[in-house]
């Protein structure tokens, strides 16, 4: 059976005064700071992100991936009807609870099952990729406004719509409009199965709104460790000036993060041996020059000392 290790971090970034994101590893929910887990199949790890304009995104994105985390899943279990189970609990609570009316999240999803089959299931605009072989692509599709225009034809780039349009989602957990549409994207090949590096991302639009994919594939290309590649991306997605709630979660097979994370980790203590040696040669070589010094210095001592005496 294989496992997995995963870390994740997620925070209200810069602008915003509270985290309506939240990410799920291995049964735990967290909505700040980050955390690391290793799983065997079969699991679930998520990142959801509370609907923007609508009340009490924070605690959709929290109920959900709660709900979520309770889910005993395998081959055998109906996806769906447990997301649609979610989504009435979501959409009941906030008939209930004053100021949440509405209240709603994206759904972005890797289901890996316990013969290791992987499963995106994608509602909004939250996303997943896969790096592999070197190259990185986009595993879901934008349940958004702009991406349904654009895959129409009635737009040709995404630039056309102001950013409120662009922003706009046409699917979501917990709306009292319509049921969410989850979209399924099996994963062809076993996460792991290849000999290159295999890693899923998983992320909220406060950074892929903000890194682009050819820096995400530059950053996990890095010769670097694991949890520093995922801290990267969210730090760049920082600097390059998101103003939402910011989530990713990085995923590889436990046995390829011990041979990669090993490879590196021994490649740093080859360095560091080597900067001790080279700090050894030099504190030697001044002391050679300093006894050096000190015996021409002496012997200058003797010889002006001689010729003194001599005259």
């Amino acid at each position: 059976m294989r496992s997995y290790y995963i870390f994740g971090l997620t925070d209200c970034g810069q602008y915003r005064d509270r985290n309506e994101d939240g990410i799920l590893i291995n049964h735990e929910v967290l909505s700040e700071g980050s955390y690391s887990s290793r799983a065997q199949q079969p699991f679930i790890t998520a990142v959801c992100d509370g609907v923007g304009g609508e009340n009490a995104g924070e605690i959709a994105s929290d109920q959900c991936l709660r709900q979520l985390s309770l889910i005993s899943y395998s081959s055998m279990t109906d996806i769906e009807r447990e997301i649609n189970i979610i989504h009435n609990k979501i959409k009941q609570r906030g008939v209930r609870l004053e100021n949440a009316m509405n209240m709603q999240t994206t759904l972005c999803s890797l289901f890996i099952d316990e013969d290791g089959n992987a499963l995106c299931v994608n509602i909004g605009d939250s996303r997943m990729y896969r790096y592999t072989d070197g190259e990185i692509r986009q595993i879901s599709t934008d349940q958004s406004l702009a991406q349904y225009l654009y895959d129409d034809g009635s737009i040709d780039e995404f630039d056309e719509l102001t950013p409120q349009m662009r922003a706009t989602i046409i699917s979501s957990v917990g709306s009292v409009h319509q049921a969410p549409k989850p979209q399924y994207v099996p994963l062809v090949t076993r996460i792991g199965d290849a000999n290159k590096v295999d890693i899923i991302i998983l992320c909220s639009d406060g950074v892929s709104d903000y890194v682009s994919i050819d820096e995400m594939q530059i950053i996990l290309s890095m010769d670097t460790l694991f949890d520093d590649k995922i801290k990267m991306i969210h730090r760049l997605a920082q600097r390059n000036g998101s103003t939402d709630n910011m989530s990713v979660i990085g995923l590889i097979s436990e046995d390829q993060l011990s041979e990669h994370d090993m490879a590196i980790a021994k490649r740093h203590e080859r360095e560091k041996e080597l900067a001790l040696i080279m700090r050894e040669a030099r504190r030697r070589k001044n002391a050679d020059l300093e006894e050096l010094s000190s015996s021409s210095i002496e012997m200058l001592r003797k010889k002006f000392q001689k010729n003194s005496d001599e005259n």
